[in-house]
């Protein structure tokens, strides 16, 4: 079965890294863990410069 490919915005991603029991961290950890999460580059520009 393939995987899905999934992009999360900058949000969620951060959210999903910095607030344990959040719903954006269950999202985060669905997708790392069952999917193929993708950055896109604008997200990646925006991550990289904090």
């Amino acid at each position: 079965m393939n995987r899905l490919r999934i992009i999360l915005d900058t949000n969620i991603l951060i959210s999903g890294l910095l607030l344990s029991s959040s719903t954006s961290q269950q999202v985060f950890d669905w997708v790392t863990a069952k999917e193929t999460m993708l950055i896109s580059e604008n997200t990646y520009e925006e991550i990289s410069q904090t």
